[in-house]
């Protein structure tokens, strides 16, 4: 049985006892920050069973896509070298959120296993909690479970938990008698002793407990189950492989990664692990991406590396000395894009995104194993000091555990924890700036503010998606204390301390009961406007706004006079032309993001933002850097939408339905069950809390004005829109005319002619540069031949060679000139180059039989207080002793008498 019929027939069996099918979700989980990856089936469902979310159905069952690597998965060095350990598996699931519980997952499992697989009876074995009576019965009586063939172990086996305290339970697993072959008789004894003859497949969680803090096991009003299969072992149990590297899902592209090698798969060969390697990174490798995980040096990214570079490693093993990981990942989305679609969608961004990779490492590997090769001949003991490590990690792109593989294989260790230390004092030296500013005290306050509040039903009212004004009543007031920011109950101008900026004001924050003011979220700006006292003299300036915590708006006032008073009531005023121009960049935030996936592709995901009313900043998941036409294509779109004047509209929404119905929500972000869902035209959907125009056309114009990359895998965007565009727009214009001036040129248009013919020009002159240097180069050549030394079996050509504009490159193709002009010549030559010492030795075609540029550079080099190589022919160095520079030619001579 193949293995995607057994994941088809898991799911179809499921589904006809009343489960929903649910779609695998990301392998980036959406909702929970604490992971990595997505781990497990129930990831998904988490909240579910916290009873922080509702979903329209009880039953579910899901073939979940899962990575493990990294964090307490770190087990990457044991892939490809056991039979079951893997980076990438999929985990088949079922679940019951308060529906069934033991008595039904119990039958459906051993129904399943024993029917639709057709496992015999006779080869499972299983397992409850040690006090689980009822699993125990449930096994023996409603299954026919004999009572010899049912085991009880302890918590460490057999009960899960989600953490310290919470949901808890019980587990019962099922175990595959594999034969002799595989271990001794006896379920326990062969356990104990690892051996893979009892084999674990089949996991039911049955969460029937809450947990407090003193450890109490209050029963849960709804018990629950989660079910976790692992889909590769039960291929493997239905295909009598021995490892589930031997199943389907993996000799497929075993069998095509040893067609593109040009070299046999050999079980017991050296070189299967290499293989088994590559096919499981590659799956890893292929779904990353496709969720939208790119290679770079930190969090997810940097686990994404590891698996590349260390697959490419045992790729050139193989022989795979040019990049081959991008198709071997084709092969992956080939054997795979039935049961996941998005691979297939996503397969030429897969390929480009991970030969980019390819390429990048492929330049550098080649010289970090020669290093690591040279420091290794170096050392006296059997450890690679930490430094060693650090620099191929840092330089060469080299992660840890590859250079700790590496070692191993030539029998040395490393020392991992003076990598730590090079690591640490990297990070340390980029800190040393950085002062620590008391945020953890700052959200004390707020936070217990926000709760205060909440409890007197007084949160602050936000009105400023409707209107710009508002009236309302100050709830508390926040000041600067000697030591930290308090609560106060009145303020005033008089008795505040003096800001540096602005002799005649003071700023303290405020909340008020009913705000128009806009809280700094979502990448948008806080607003700016003015507050005025009903019934007072307050007159104050709104220089910002944030939300410190989510819901509590925080105005940041500079107060011009009078005084302020906890229970007065104001008048607030938003800046409204800085609104209008924060929203029409905010709103073109939107069709920029609609843009980019419309014509790169929908790979690209937010991955940051600001708006203010000067600028947009937009930061997103991208391999390359964007061509020019790539930028004027997105302008074009973006353009064309806004002045299509479509409507933008916003509505709230259930999460679930704003989400089924194609809104985009961004990562990281959390939303509650209700939703604002901002729509333009029919185009661009997303989850949004900002503020937006009305039309498209209110936008006026949009203008990219950069494009940089900001990490590995991320672009950034900066671009203008309205006023902001017409002004970056005139600039430029400006600088042409300019530029006009000053090529005397009579109109702009006129520049690229004028700019060609002064380019002309200089290629004329730089020609006749390059005839008056070679002419001085020739005779200073002639000289230094006239004056050859003899030598045993050949010539010495020695000597000092003037700087001029060509720089070192003159020194050089003085070398190879007199080179290929004395066959049997040795030629040292030196140069000064400011506090620079150059040196360079070539050796004649004859003379290269005698004489070696490398060896002889070795011996003159420190002469100079300089480091460098070659070839055997002509080898260089940079030094920076310059006084060095007439000894060494002094010593060529005696050297190569020798």
């Amino acid at each position: 049985m193949k293995t995607a019929e057994i994941r088809e027939r898991f799911l179809k069996y499921f589904e006809r006892n009343g489960h929903t099918i649910v779609e695998s979700s990301s392998l980036v989980p959406s909702n929970d920050p604490s992971l990595l990856f997505t781990t497990a089936g129930m990831v998904q469902f988490k909240d579910v069973f916290l009873g922080k979310d509702k979903r329209p159905y009880t039953r579910a069952t899901t073939a979940q896509k899962c990575v493990r690597a990294g964090g307490k998965h770190n087990d990457l060095e044991n892939v490809g070298f056991t039979a079951r350990h893997h980076t990438f598996f999929e985990m088949l699931g079922n679940f019951s959120f308060g529906d069934y519980f033991k008595k039904d997952a119990i039958h459906f499992a051993w129904e399943f296993i024993t029917k639709e697989l057709g496992f015999p009876k006779d080869k499972l074995y299983v397992t409850v909690f040690e006090t689980d009576d009822e699993a125990a019965d449930i096994w023996h009586k409603q299954e026919g479970v004999a009572k010899d063939r049912i085991y009880r172990l302890g918590e460490k086996d057999n009960f899960w938990s989600m953490g310290d305290t919470g949901p808890c339970g019980p587990c019962t697993e099922i175990y595959y008698d594999r034969g002799p072959k595989y271990g001794r008789d006896g379920f326990i004894e062969s356990q104990k002793a690892d051996e893979d003859r009892y084999m674990e497949f089949w996991n039911l969680v049955f969460m029937q407990y809450d947990r407090d803090a003193k450890g109490v096991m209050n029963p849960l009003p709804k018990p629950s189950v989660d079910t976790g299969a692992g889909l590769e072992r039960i291929a493997a149990i239905a295909q009598n492989a021995d490892t589930n590297y031997d199943t389907d899902a993996f000799q497929h592209i075993i069998g095509e990664t040893s067609k593109l090698a040009g070299v046999e798969y050999v079980r017991s060969s050296d070189l299967a692990p290499s293989f088994r390697v590559i096919a499981d990174h590659s799956r890893a490798t292929a779904f990353l991406v496709s969720d939208g995980v790119l290679p770079s040096n930190e969090g997810r990214g940097y686990v994404l590396r590891r698996i590349m570079r260390r697959a490419i490693r045992h790729g050139k093993k193989l022989g795979l000395d040019k990049p081959f990981l991008h198709k071997t990942c084709g092969f992956v989305v080939d054997q795979m894009k039935e049961a996941y679609p998005n691979l297939q969608t996503q397969r030429a961004f897969i390929e480009r995104a991970v030969l980019a990779e390819e390429e990048q490492f492929f330049k550098t590997l080649d010289k970090g194993l020669a290093l690591l090769d040279d420091e290794i001949g170096k050392i006296s003991t059997k450890t690679l000091p930490g430094e060693v490590a650090f620099k191929l990690y840092d330089t060469f792109g080299f992660p840890l555990d590859l250079t700790r593989v590496i070692a191993t294989e030539r029998g040395i260790a490393v020392d991992e924890k003076g990598f730590e230390t090079a690591m640490a004092k990297q990070r340390a030296d980029s800190r040393k700036s950085w002062k620590g500013s008391g945020a953890e005290a700052l959200d004390a306050v707020y936070l217990q503010l926000a709760t205060d509040l909440k409890a007197k039903k007084k949160m602050p009212e936000f009105v400023g998606y409707d209107s710009l004004t508002a009236e309302g009543e100050v709830l508390a007031i926040l000041k600067q204390g000697d030591q930290k920011i308090e609560l106060v109950n009145e303020v005033a101008a008089s008795s505040l301390a003096l800001t540096a900026d602005s002799a005649d004001s003071a700023i303290v924050e405020v909340v008020f009961s009913k705000t128009p003011f806009y809280g700094e979220s979502g990448g948008q700006v806080g607003d700016k406007g003015r507050v005025v006292g009903i019934g007072s003299d307050l007159e104050a300036e709104v220089i910002d706004v944030q939300k410190p915590v989510p819901d509590l708006i925080v105005a940041h006032l500079r107060i011009r006079k009078g005084a302020l008073k906890v229970g007065a009531k104001v008048r607030q005023d938003t800046d409204r032309e800085l609104r209008a121009l924060t929203t029409a960049n905010h709103t073109a935030t939107h069709l920029l993001h609609w843009a980019l996936r419309k014509h790169l592709g929908d790979h690209v995901k937010q991955a940051g933002s600001i708006v203010t009313p000067d600028l947009l900043r937009f930061d997103f998941s991208h391999f390359e850097a964007l061509k020019p036409s790539d930028l004027r294509t997105i302008e074009d779109l973006i353009n064309e939408k806004i002045w299509k004047n479509d409507g933008v509209t916003k509505r709230l929404m259930a999460k679930e339905a704003a989400i089924q119905a194609g809104a985009i929500a961004m990562f990281g972000e959390k939303y509650g069950d209700t939703v604002r869902v901002v729509s333009v035209g029919d185009f661009s959907t997303e989850l949004c809390g900002g503020c937006h125009v009305d039309q498209s056309g209110d936008i006026h114009l949009f203008k990219i004005v950069s494009e940089t990359s900001i990490a590995a895998g991320v672009r950034r965007l900066i671009a203008y829109t309205s006023k902001g565009a017409y002004e970056f727009l005139r600039a430029r214009n400006d600088m042409l005319a300019g530029v006009k001036d000053a090529i005397k040129a009579q109109t702009i248009e006129e520049i690229p002619v004028k700019l060609d013919r002064m380019s002309d020009g200089e290629k004329a002159l730089r020609k006749q540069l390059e005839q008056v240097l070679a002419k001085a180069a020739a005779g200073e050549a002639d000289a230094l031949f006239s004056g050859a030394q003899s030598l045993a079996g050949g010539k010495l050509i020695a000597g000092m060679v003037e700087l001029d504009s060509q720089g070192a490159k003159k020194l050089r193709d003085l070398a190879e000139s007199l080179k290929n002009r004395a066959a049997d010549g040795v030629i040292v030559l030196g140069m000064k180059d400011g506090e620079k010492a150059n040196l360079i030795v070539a050796i004649g075609k004859d003379a290269q039989k005698k004489w070696n540029a490398n060896e002889v550079l070795k011996q003159l080099a420190p002469l100079i207080e300089g480091r460098g190589g070659g070839k055997p022919d002509l080898a260089q160095a940079g030094g920076t002793k310059t006084a060095g520079l007439a000894e060494a030619l002094k010593s060529a001579a005696a050297l190569l008498a020798k």
